[in-house]
């Protein structure tokens, strides 16, 4: 009986499923066709974007997030910290694996900055 009911919804759910796709794809067509020429003739108009404009929108995100980084971070190496003191000795060595991960970690965040500038700057320099 079970079998029956799935086998029955899934053909009902494949005719639905060609029926409402044809019908959409033959009246969206043309709007599809004409909006994407309307956003492309927008695109032609206005200037490209300089990075002299795009830098203003996105140092305060990524001052957010670097402070975001730096208390998580601050608080993880307290955290290690307080549970390397606390270990005994096969404890502290799980402590330090984590901790090289962490370093990591820490790496990646503070060095994310410069590692934008430089694909920013190379880019630049490539599609200029």
């Amino acid at each position: 009986m079970k079998r029956k009911l799935k086998k029955i919804t899934l053909i009902l759910l494949l005719t639905l499923t060609i029926a409402l796709s044809n019908n959409l794809l033959v009246t969206n067509a043309s709007t599809i066709l004409d909006d994407a020429d309307k956003w492309l003739q927008n695109g032609a108009q206005n200037p490209p974007i300089t990075p002299g404009d795009v830098w203003p929108e996105l140092l305060p995100i990524a001052q957010i997030l670097i402070a975001i980084g730096a208390v998580v971070v601050v608080g993880c190496f307290m955290w290690l910290g307080i549970k390397y003191m606390t270990a005994d000795p096969s404890g502290k060595a799980d402590v330090k694996q984590k901790l090289i991960g962490l370093v990591i970690a820490t790496v990646i965040i503070f060095g994310g900055i410069g590692i934008f500038t430089i694909i920013v700057n190379l880019f630049n320099g490539i599609f200029a």
